[in-house]
């Protein structure tokens, strides 16, 4: 496993994360006919966090809105805390039936102590602001709170986790945060394109979501609905085939190919998914001749 410097933190960061969704939440992306997206059991979800850290993966990624995973993360992680970096959000949670946001400061100091609790530990590393529109960045109650939190000891450092380009903008262009967790990969670009070079050059560790396009990229494609998408992703396979590498391993080589990436979040349950990924980023970052760009 390698690692990279997660920009102004300090902290050195497994360049493969591990996404904690997976084994909380049943969660079906784009793939609503489908069943197989039940979570497992706590005993199976445990071995196969054990299993990641026994394979150098250091940076765990979970959330309140992921249901049961930061209780299932923490019970896990029980005498081995200190080996790793955890990473969790506020502002959104799952109330078993659908997500629910809440972005005020009472609410945001409410889940850093539930976050704490379940997570059995005495500081979270990273605490994100989840999926918030560009309003609440603008306002500062949510980071107002994250702050207050970290002065009493109880998070290292704070980030924001979006899908809204503007949102993300106003994070960089604020200078108060430490991390940017975004969605990159080679079927999405625009935050590469737009938000990379200042969160870069303000010294913001980039963490990446969803670099392998949700499934689309790891042999899913043929599911997809979206004409237009599956046509997309049809094509970087075919690049796949004609160079002789499977599909998610292309994926996940082109997000680590780009310098300004700290690490890229896999989410996964499955211990044959997890040793492939790995294997996958091992091989280091894609040849220039594959003209992928960034």
């Amino acid at each position: 496993m390698n690692y990279r410097l997660l920009g102004r933190t300090g902290l050195h960061v497994s360049e493969l994360g591990f996404g904690a969704l997976e084994i909380g939440r049943d969660w079906p992306y784009w793939r609503q006919n489908l069943s197989d997206f039940s979570r497992p059991t706590e005993s199976d979800a445990a071995r196969i966090v054990h299993e990641a850290i026994d394979r150098g993966i250091n940076f765990f990624d979970t959330a309140p809105a992921y249901f049961k995973s930061e209780e299932i993360l923490g019970n896990a992680l029980k005498g081995i805390r200190s080996s790793v970096i955890l990473a969790t959000k506020c502002g959104e949670w799952f109330d078993g039936s659908n997500s629910v946001y809440n972005y005020s400061a009472g609410e945001t100091m409410a889940f850093i102590e539930s976050s704490l609790r379940l997570l059995q530990t005495d500081v979270l590393d990273l605490l994100q602001i989840h999926s918030a529109p560009p309003e609440v960045i603008r306002s500062g109650e949510t980071l107002s709170a994250m702050k207050k939190a970290q002065e009493h000891g109880k998070v290292r450092f704070i980030g924001l986790s979006t899908d809204s380009l503007e949102a993300a903008r106003c994070a960089v262009e604020s200078g108060e945060y430490d991390t940017l967790q975004v969605s990159y990969n080679m079927l999405r670009r625009d935050f590469a394109d737009q938000i990379f070079p200042a969160a870069k050059d303000k010294n913001l560790g980039i963490i990446v979501k969803d670099g392998m396009a949700k499934g689309m990229l790891a042999g899913k494609h043929s599911e997809v609905a979206n004409e237009e998408e599956r046509l997309s992703a049809e094509r970087f396979v075919h690049i796949a085939e004609t160079n002789r590498m499977p599909i998610h391993e292309m994926a996940l080589r082109f997000v680590l190919s780009n310098s300004a990436v700290s690490s890229v979040i896999v989410g996964t349950k499955n211990s044959v998914h997890l040793c492939s990924n790995i294997a996958a980023a091992a091989q280091g970052p894609l040849p220039e001749s594959y003209g992928l760009g960034h």
